[in-house]
């Protein structure tokens, strides 16, 4: 049997087969809602229920929604299974009805170790394969049939293939192959993109935060902006533990070049002569009000739920925070 989803305000309809959550049968619709991890613990696809019924526990605090939310009549669309016609409040994004997600080979050209903790890892792609994707979107890098989301950190004009900033994990699978037994040329696949973290078409200034690795997204999308000659003010801040977490040096070339306004690297675990602390408690000392900025934030589940919950007490509009959550261990 098929229910029928309408997403408000866009008015849009799809159908839902029975048994299928909400966002899957989008996804299958070409209809891209907001979505991240597709498990349930980023809260990226926070919907509320305006009509409708649900699947008894297809809708269940998680990590992405709080017993409270469940209550005020919200659902994580990548979890929860209609019984009935229903009607969301949620958005689509027509932005991501032209990328076409697929698995495909992949080979390493290259493993770049910086310290000890980071892996800048290069994948090159077969010349045949037409793999689109938005700047700020991830792939699912797939080894002996597991899986890990890794964000896209490149667009194709600084490099052909797909570049992964990859944090080292104590016993961690992937961690334990990548940082310890592959090589150059070794094969192996990808699914992607996926995810639906990307710069919108606006005119309103950006505040990129990015906590660790999270700062890969963060590089494609400004590598994105610089490379379509964006006139938007764009202030960049990267916050990690100690100090060789930095492990880029490309946010002062941006600063050199001039093509941002902005780069603060913050530190919360060491003493140093730049800023010190929880790098969105810097973002708020620096402006006074963000009721007329977009974020963009990329880390830990924890840092993008205090950030997201701090900004909008300091008037950014809840529409203007996006993010990308780090959900799995490598």
């Amino acid at each position: 049997m098929n229910y029928t989803a309408k997403i408000q305000p866009s008015g849009i309809n799809f159908s839902v087969a029975d048994n299928m959550t909400i966002l899957e049968s989008a996804i299958g619709s070409s209809i891209y809602l907001e979505h991240s991890c597709l498990n349930g613990n980023c809260g990226s696809c926070k919907s509320k229920l305006v009509k409708g019924e649900l699947k008894a526990g297809s809708v269940v605090p998680t990590a992405g929604l709080t017993e409270a939310e469940i209550q005020d009549g919200y659902l994580l669309t990548c979890q929860a299974i209609p019984i009935t016609d229903v009607e969301l409040e949620a958005d689509f994004y027509p932005e991501l009805a032209e990328i076409k997600k697929s698995i495909c080979p992949c080979k390493i050209e290259s493993l770049n170790f910086v310290g000890d903790e980071t892996l800048v890892l290069k994948l090159k792609l077969p010349p045949s394969t037409m793999f689109q994707y938005l700047a700020g979107q991830y792939i699912q890098l797939i080894i002996n049939g597991e899986r890990r989301s890794y964000s896209i950190a490149n667009i194709s004009d600084t490099y052909t293939g797909v570049e992964l900033h990859i944090k080292k994990v104590e016993n961690g699978l992937f961690s334990n192959y990548l940082f310890g037994e592959a090589k150059v040329g070794q094969l192996l696949r990808m699914e992607g993109p996926l995810g639906s973290f990307f710069v919108r078409d606006t005119l309103l200034p950006i505040i990129f935060l990015a906590g660790g690795t999270g700062f890969a997204p963060v590089k494609a999308m400004v590598e994105q902006l610089i490379a379509a000659n964006s006139q938007r003010n764009i202030y960049v801040y990267w916050g990690v533990n100690f100090r060789d977490g930095l492990y880029s040096d490309i946010p002062d070339k941006w600063i050199e070049q001039g093509v941002i306004n902005k780069y603060t690297p913050v530190l919360s675990g060491e003493e140093w002569e730049g800023k010190k602390g929880l790098v969105h408690e810097i973002v708020l000392k620096d402006f006074e009000d963000l009721g007329a900025y977009e974020v963009y934030a990329c880390g830990s589940s924890a840092m993008i739920d205090v950030a997201r919950s701090d900004f909008i007490s300091k008037g950014l509009l809840g529409k203007n925070f996006h993010s990308d959550a780090f959900v799995s261990s490598e």
